[in-house]
């Protein structure tokens, strides 16, 4: 079974994405999940999924997180805030693929480290392309791994 993290899990891409590992249980396993700030759907999915990292944009979500899942009574998963924990998420230990669904600027870094940490990453980020499109094809190919755009 592989693990999957997943940046904006709270976002179309990333409940879509939940939707194929649904779908595909038997093969995958949600190891580690992000999202901004929308802590009542990622309540409901920590609830489903039970990832073992999940990051919040701020340490306030992350206390609403931490009470929203208290009361599904599921098991709490170590929350992380801001890029870093992003970055946590993206790194994860257990994850093999990690889908970078992240608005805007705020995937550059977590998705350069996940490539730097030898992640395959399928990137659903325009931004971090326009940014750093080059880097990223670079640092895919120093861990052997293919980008493409």
């Amino acid at each position: 079974m592989q693990g999957i993290a997943i940046l904006g899990s709270t976002g179309s891409i990333g409940r879509n994405t939940l939707r194929v590992v649904d779908c595909l249980s038997e093969r995958f396993r949600v190891v580690a999940i992000g999202a901004r700030r929308n802590v009542k759907e990622l309540a409901e999915q920590i609830a489903r999924y039970r990832p073992e990292v999940v990051s919040v944009e701020t340490e306030a979500s992350g206390e609403e997180l931490a009470r929203a899942v208290h009361g599904l009574n599921a098991p709490p998963p170590r929350i992380v805030c801001g890029e870093l924990g992003l970055v946590e998420v993206a790194t994860h230990e257990a994850a093999a693929c990690v889908v970078s669904a992240t608005v805007g600027a705020v995937g550059l870094v977590p998705t350069l480290r996940a490539l730097e940490a030898g992640k395959r990453v399928a990137l659903a980020n325009k931004e971090t392309l326009v940014m750093a499109g080059a880097v990223m094809q670079s640092r895919a190919r120093i861990r052997g791994r293919d980008f493409a755009g």
